[in-house]
């Protein structure tokens, strides 16, 4: 029993638990990224609205007086580096739902399904048919997300047969755990991200995998779907399909055809369940302040003008360089306040120690130069959708603005793949358990971080 304990995968569910819990209740409510949006739009879920509202011509969400009072208390610390009171905390807790009165909120509604709610959602239902308080019941749904967050990590690091650490180190991640801690869809997406990596590590380095059969492919493909329908710029991740070996299936025109029928599959349903979700036109403060262009004209000017916003993008990359490379991975509240630089470069070495750690059966590990060519090539094109989609919504002047480490977070991994090598390898027993507390470290100091931002 001892034995299974110290299982990294069971290691994960202790310490992610604990420092979850801990940031769950130390983070004032509405203080994590777009956590209002997340909250509001499952509200919508709830009375069964597909998509955001529209009254004189704002986008919003019909709520409950209480909620809104509530959420306009917070708000006044959200953009600030001012602490929130306790006792607006105590008051807030005494809110009653009185769900009959309502007011309409403007507010900037995600296009998120409820895939990517689930099965917060549907607990927020519950605890509306219960006239649970509303504060009572951003805590429940921030413990469901860390909940969902924990069963996905939780099995990706036990199914991957390969890098085990190196998943630990990663789901481990300050913003990862604080993110999952809070209402977002970060944990669901960053989770199931997790969970198709872990599984193509499995087909392709696993000996007990000999054949792909239909049943492997229907997973696979599943959490392909999944991740067109959480987060779609996430989609040319499936690129590391071609880790697994062309000898496991039957022939090469089956290998491809296996892949580009998991790689359509996914891209239609993907845009089959989020394109109703996306809502009708309306202004949100973005259109207010800067008066936009269209999505199609953005997308006609890039199409016309390819070359002038790829240099658009690579400024952008060398303006915030230094900022994400510290946000990918502590990002606390609107501000973002992050923990000191010195610990985020610290967490990068840990990454990678985690990345060049072999435990025994990984010496026959290897992935060669095309394969790279392919993993590489799904992060770069995945990055480019994501700039591409926040350079749609906010079209801010000189630099490509409003792009947040945490977009980037759950890419670490794939692209760590690049760097594998046969020459650098780190190993032992007593190097694993420095990895482990040193992750500790790093989410302690982040925990004070929070408190310090906070209180």
């Amino acid at each position: 029993m001892i034995k299974n304990i110290f299982k990294i995968e069971n290691v994960f569910l202790i310490f992610c638990l604990l420092w979850g819990m801990l940031f769950l209740l130390v983070n004032p409510p509405f203080q994590s990224p777009d956590e209002t949006e997340h909250l509001f739009k499952m509200w919508g879920y709830t009375e069964m609205s597909y998509n955001y509202k529209i009254k004189d011509g704002w986008r919003g969400q019909t709520l409950p007086e209480s909620f809104a009072a509530m959420h306009k208390v917070y708000d006044a610390y959200r953009m600030s580096n001012n602490p929130v009171p306790f006792d607006v905390t105590l008051k807030a807790s005494m809110l009653p739902l009185d769900k009959n009165n309502t007011e309409f909120l403007r507010f900037t509604p995600s296009s998120y399904t409820p895939v990517s709610y689930f099965p917060s959602f549907i607990v927020l239902w519950i605890l509306k048919l219960l006239n649970a308080a509303p504060l009572f019941m951003m805590y429940v749904l921030r413990f469901c997300s860390l909940l969902v967050y924990l069963a996905l990590c939780y099995f990706a690091i036990k199914i991957t047969p390969v890098k085990k650490i190196l998943f630990f180190i990663c789901t481990m991640m300050p913003v990862c755990v604080y993110q999952a801690a809070s209402i977002s869809t970060d944990g669901v997406t960053f989770g199931v991200i997790f969970l198709f990596l872990a599984y193509t590590f499995k087909l392709a380095f696993d000996d007990t995998v000999e054949k792909i059969n239909g049943k492997n492919l229907f997973y696979l493909g599943g959490l392909v779907v999944l991740i067109g329908i959480l987060k779609f710029s996430y989609l040319p991740l499936c690129l590391v399909y071609f880790l697994i070996p062309q000898k496991k299936f039957d022939s090469f025109n089956t290998y491809l055809k296996s892949f580009a029928l998991v790689l359509v599959i996914s891209a239609v349903v993907s845009l089959i369940v989020v394109l109703p979700a996306v809502g009708s036109k309306g202004l949100i403060r973005y259109n207010y302040e800067n008066h936009l262009l269209s999505s199609s004209e953005v997308i006609k000017n890039i199409i016309l003008h390819p070359v002038v916003y790829l240099q658009n993008v690579l400024k952008t990359i060398r303006h915030l360089a230094y900022f994400m490379s510290q946000n990918v991975i502590s990002s606390i509240g609107v501000t973002f306040a992050m923990i000191p630089p010195v610990i985020s470069y610290f967490y990068w070495f840990l990454i990678f120690a985690g990345g060049y750690f072999y435990e025994k059966n990984e010496e026959f590990l290897r992935i060669d130069f095309i394969q790279k060519i392919l993993v590489g090539a799904g992060v770069i094109f995945s990055f480019l959708i994501m700039i591409t989609a926040v350079h749609i919504i906010y079209q801010t002047k000189g630099y490509i603005l409003g792009l947040q480490g945490r977009y980037l977070t759950p890419l670490i991994p794939f692209a760590l793949l690049l760097f594998a090598n046969k020459f650098v390898k780190i190993k032992g027993a007593v190097i694993k358990i420095l990895l482990v507390l040193s992750v500790q470290y790093v989410l302690f100091i982040n925990l004070m971080t929070v408190i310090n931002r906070y209180y």
